[in-house]
């Protein structure tokens, strides 16, 4: 095994990935449910779903990420929960390089109507590290 694989599957390395991205969802969820409206607003603004998918996403999303956060930090399901977080980091990348490529000029939504923060190139930047760190915490400790 290399050096960087030890490094990666080392228990407090994953444990320190699972808390950061724990954290990271878990206040991303709690922004986005207290104002399921304007984060269907931000969803539109991204022009990918029809007008009915938008309000669904909006109602169902900030849940699961709650739930996969929970997982996480309450050490129920660490494993599993870092899976489903790397897993919606994956289609985060993917909806955020549609829109750079799009050149839309939008706000991410990511923490709701809390962040402020516009689509490009530094946020797709910050999205792979984000996967790259669920992906760590989603390693099965040596």
């Amino acid at each position: 095994m290399s050096v960087v694989a030890r490094v990666l599957t080392h228990p407090r390395s994953v444990l320190l990935a699972q808390v950061a991205v724990g954290l990271l969802f878990l206040a991303a969820a709690l922004a986005k449910i207290g104002d399921a409206g304007a984060f269907a607003r931000q969803i539109h603004y991204y022009r990918l779903l029809p007008f009915g998918l938008e309000n669904l996403l909006a109602i169902t999303l900030p849940w699961i990420e709650l739930l996969a956060a929970l997982a996480i930090l309450l050490r129920l399901r660490p494993q599993a929960g870092s899976v489903v977080v790397a897993g919606l980091m994956a289609l985060f990348v993917a909806v955020v390089a549609a829109a750079v490529v799009r050149g839309l000029d939008i706000e991410c939504g990511c923490f709701g109507s809390a962040d402020a923060g516009s689509v490009g190139v530094v946020k797709l930047l910050e999205n792979l590290g984000l996967l790259a760190l669920a992906v760590i915490a989603s390693l099965r400790p040596r």
